[in-house]
């Protein structure tokens, strides 16, 4: 299943076009949680950082931020 995994910095989406084929949702949620916590090493631009998981329908299917 393709998952997209878009951006929110606080102010602004950064929406994901390309996305990941991922095998399930748990493949995704760990996606995401290596996502935000690389994020939050990037610097003050990204310590709020929320990683936003849509499948292709652009349905949201969770959030996850770093740990």
């Amino acid at each position: 299943m393709r998952y997209f995994f878009h951006i929110f910095d606080g102010s602004e989406l950064h929406p994901d076009d390309v996305g990941s084929n991922l095998p399930n949702l748990e493949s995704a949620k760990r996606m995401a949680q290596v996502v935000a916590d690389e994020l939050k090493k990037g610097g003050q631009f990204s310590q709020s950082s929320l990683v936003i998981v849509a499948d292709a329908d652009d349905k949201i299917l969770f959030e996850c931020e770093a740990s």
